[in-house]
């Protein structure tokens, strides 16, 4: 079962489609972002901003010549605070309304049948009635706003269309780093967020830091970021991803303090009022073959599975907890050697142990190949890999395959890009159909 339907049957909204863009006095709340973020307007819809436009508002509603854009000068202060208004070049000032801000109505815009093609919608439409589960979700992770060093090369909403619309691939995880997350940042995130929740694909937000902190530093971050984004399934919450755990002060040597802690955070995000999906990692690299070692009653716990068992189970009350595993096939699962040394992924023991607790997950970091081709070690464990994730979708609701984003070079043994220069017209290639589950 697909996520789609896992949340319909929960009763929980399952994704939204587009707005129905003719609807009169659409509120668009304004946040520049850099690049400019880009909001498309009907006729009768409204622009609220926290402060009035300065110089760049002519009097008859253009924009003044030298203004790269509308200024969002709430955050005047932030690097990008820019917008651009799809559908109209002029603005009129209208009103003050207390407790919103300063509200513009596009003066050119014309009555919209449909969004413009490309465009972000801005607001939440009905979700579908009838969502039809097609099996596990079939993702890419976009790298780049967690790299090493800085993180200029970040994927773009362009970058992010090619995977959905040239590409076809229906989950996205973006890894990041907490420590970045600005308000400018998060205005970017946001724009590929709701892009992605306009195509039906989720959207996870991964924090890629390793790092287990105390449960009120989860709580705290998460409870703070994931109210930018809407919580209606079209985006998911990655905790940290492969929580180094036991060279931690926090997690000491107890796996199941790492069951402990989950559960806090688990209850403290919800008595927050985060609705959101969450997806739990788990320390010695959130290895798939890892998450149950079949301990004997006698021997201390040494993987997940066991301290979800004798701690007393995973514990969320709206049951939008999710394990997350990764699996490399080369010797050691470290994904380092582009060579597998097995046929056999073990995506169906996985499913199996989380089948026989009540749990479903996904696998949020995998590959087998790139955008040059598939070693002849690993054919047989990718076609494997996708048919154990399609004969266990009642489990494994999706797979996020890694070395996806421009950031990667050329010689990355996983790079799902084609070559930079023509990233938007090279046909995909035979590897990316194959993670697509084609």
């Amino acid at each position: 079962m697909a996520l789609y339907s896992y949340l319909k049957a929960i009763g929980i909204a399952a994704l939204a489609l587009l707005v129905p863009a003719a609807a009169a006095q659409t509120e668009h709340i304004v946040t520049g972002a850099n690049p400019p973020a880009q909001i498309t307007v009907c006729a009768g819809d409204r622009l609220i901003l926290k402060k009035q436009m300065g110089r760049e508002l002519r009097a008859d509603g253009t924009r003044a010549p030298g203004w790269a854009g509308w200024n969002d000068r709430a955050r005047s202060n932030a690097a990008g605070n820019w917008f651009e208004t799809i559908g109209a070049s002029k603005l009129r000032l209208v009103e003050n309304v207390q407790g919103k801000g300063w509200v513009y109505v596009p003066v050119d815009a014309q009555p919209c049948a449909a969004p413009a093609a490309g465009a972000v919608p801005a607001q939440p439409a009905t979700p579908p009635k009838n969502p039809t589960p097609v099996g596990p979700l079939f993702g890419a992770n976009l790298s780049g706003a967690e790299a090493s060093g800085g993180d200029a090369v970040r994927p773009s909403l362009e970058d992010l269309k090619g995977y959905i619309d040239r590409h076809s691939f229906g989950l996205i995880r973006y890894p990041f780093k907490d420590n970045r997350m600005t308000p400018a940042r998060i205005a970017e995130i946001k724009i590929l967020a709701m892009y992605a929740r306009s195509k039906g694909v989720p959207f996870i937000l991964d924090n890629h830091t390793y790092r287990w902190d105390t449960v009120a530093q989860f709580i705290r971050f998460w409870t703070d970021f994931a109210r930018n984004f809407p919580d209606d399934g079209s985006v998911m919450i990655d905790l940290v991803n492969e929580p180094k755990g036991f060279n931690d002060p926090v997690m000491t040597n107890d796996w199941e303090q790492w069951l402990r802690d989950s559960n806090l955070i688990i209850a403290g995000l919800r008595a927050n009022g985060i609705r959101h999906p969450i997806l739990l990692e788990y320390p010695q690299w959130s290895a798939t073959f890892r998450f149950d070692k079949k301990e004997g009653p006698k021997t201390p716990c040494a993987s997940a599975g066991c301290a979800i068992d004798r701690g007393g189970g995973l514990k969320d009350p709206l049951g939008l907890t999710f394990i997350n595993g990764h699996r490399y096939f080369d010797r050691g699962s470290s994904g380092t050697n582009k060579s597998c040394d097995t046929a056999v992924s073990g995506f169906a023991t996985f499913a199996s142990n989380l089948r026989k607790r009540g749990l479903k997950g996904y696998i949020t970091e995998s590959a087998f190949g790139s955008h040059y081709g598939v070693n002849a070690s690993c054919a047989a464990v990718g076609a494997e890999a996708i048919a154990a994730l399609r004969a266990n979708s009642d489990v494994l609701l999706g797979i996020t395959w890694w070395g996806g984003g421009r950031v990667w070079p050329e010689s990355y043994l996983f790079k799902i890009d084609p070559p930079k220069a023509v990233r938007f017209t090279a046909p995909t290639s035979s590897y990316v159909e194959k993670l697509t589950g084609r």
